[in-house]
């Protein structure tokens, strides 16, 4: 009698594991099917829609908040989260035609701050001065000597000079306004003092020079 009750019960029991088995790798492999599809989409929605949910202020009332600070015409509204804090930032370009981001929180409509393109351009003024520190260690020449080699090659106003980089190189780029009008920007090696070229604006043709 025990002997029959395995016989049968137990090929039974096994065909439930392997039959819940099949079904449970059924199940695995359809949810990493699916899951992929959309999920980068569905993140950002469920991220947009979680920064809605923690807003009291709506994307009308940030416009207004905004032109308010910076008088002009609202060219894009993106809700954002800042170290916690859920801001509406807000790109207006202004009357004078900068262009300013302005950051409102979401929750209270308090102008956190005022990002213009002006003060980009100096952080961009700071890395260039920078620029030019680090290649002034690499240079023998003085700005001075610079002058002289380009006056000697090209007569005429010395209009601007700027160390640069090329392609490992460190050169002094020299702008010279010539006798006849005619504006060219004569490159020195800033270690050897040699002319490696002169740019022509004018005739927009590069002159070699292998003195």
């Amino acid at each position: 009698m025990n002997m029959k009750f395995k016989k049968y019960v137990i090929p039974a029991i096994a065909a439930t594991i392997i039959g819940g088995g099949a079904s449970g790798t059924a199940l695995v492999f359809a949810s990493s099917k699916d899951k992929p599809v959309e999920q980068q989409e569905l993140s950002e929605k469920q991220e947009s829609a979680e920064l809605e949910r923690k807003a009291k202020l709506t994307e009308a009332e940030s416009k207004k908040i905004a032109l308010e600070k910076v008088p002009g015409t609202v060219k894009e509204v993106e809700l954002e989260d800042e170290d916690g804090t859920v801001v509406y930032s807000v790109d207006v370009q202004a009357k004078d035609g900068s262009k300013q981001e302005v950051k409102i929180d979401a929750q209270t409509g308090k102008v956190l701050k005022v990002e213009s393109d002006d003060e980009e351009e100096n952080g961009k003024e700071e890395n260039d001065d920078q620029d030019q520190v680090a290649l002034a260690k690499k240079a023998k020449l003085t700005e001075a000597e610079s002058k002289k080699i380009a006056l000697e090659k090209v007569p005429g106003t010395v209009k601007d000079v700027e160390l640069e980089d090329e392609d490992g190189t460190v050169v002094y780029g020299v702008e010279v306004q010539s006798e006849g009008g005619t504006k060219q920007d004569v490159k020195i090696d800033a270690k050897t003092g040699k002319i490696i070229k002169v740019d022509l604006d004018d005739e927009d043709s590069n002159e070699n020079d292998n003195e």
